[in-house]
């Protein structure tokens, strides 16, 4: 990823006990077929992510590893475009026995949820 203006910055991730605290204490929380949001404003002025993908959804390191990359490029793609938010995403098991596809289309069709009706 060297030089790819593409890349997510680090910045636009949670990182901490205290950030991921934070939006579990002051939440709202949204569910998706394969996935649980949760979700609060912040002051950063750019939507940040945080994942939580557990031994629970599979026991095979590779397929939480490949569930977290798909959630990281799906909110990378809509990153622009999404409010003010500390975002944590934790994947439930279907996810890991769900084709790679049908997770795809569920993680794009969350992310314009998050998006305040004008």
């Amino acid at each position: 990823m060297n030089g790819c203006a593409a890349a997510l910055p680090r910045s636009a991730r949670l990182s901490g006990k205290a950030d991921f605290d934070r939006v579990f204490a002051t939440a709202r929380r949204k569910g998706s077929r394969f996935f649980r949001i949760v979700l609060t404003d912040n002051e950063h002025g750019y939507a940040r992510l945080g994942m939580a993908v557990s031994r629970r959804v599979d026991k095979r390191a590779v397929v939480r590893n490949r569930l977290r990359r798909q959630i990281r490029e799906s909110f990378r793609a809509a990153w622009p475009g999404l409010p003010h938010v500390d975002i944590v995403v934790t994947a439930k098991p279907e996810a890991a026995r769900a084709e790679r596809g049908e997770v795809w289309r569920d993680l794009l069709a969350f992310w314009p949820l998050l998006v305040p009706a004008q």
